[in-house]
């Protein structure tokens, strides 16, 4: 009885923490997400700083040309906001801006 007991308790431990562990559970999709923003972060920064300088100039964000390589491409641009995109190895990432933060998916 003792050891079928044991047997129970141990089976009910390992569950649980296949369940905190597992690539779906909500601290490993958690830690995914936030390096994703933060990776999205690392390459709308200096785009964004560009479609200021252009809308300083110019006063609108349409027709604004990002730099060749930054990986990061205009999605939508109005006179007065923008949504930009990135592609992080098949998984996508936008801002809207201007003052927005990353966030997972398409604008």
């Amino acid at each position: 009885m003792f050891v079928l007991i044991t047997l129970a308790i141990t089976g009910v431990l390992f569950v649980m923490q296949d369940r905190s562990s597992a690539p779906a559970s909500p601290a490993i999709t958690g830690v995914e997400s936030q390096a994703l923003v933060t990776a999205a972060a690392a390459n709308f920064g200096p785009v964004d700083q560009l479609l200021q300088v252009d809308y300083a100039q110019d006063g609108t964000y349409v027709g604004a040309v990002l730099p060749e390589g930054s990986g990061v491409i205009l999605a939508r641009a109005t006179g007065t906001s923008y949504c930009l995109e990135t592609n992080l190895d098949g998984t996508f990432a936008h801002e809207n801006g201007p003052g927005g933060s990353p966030a997972p998916g398409r604008c």
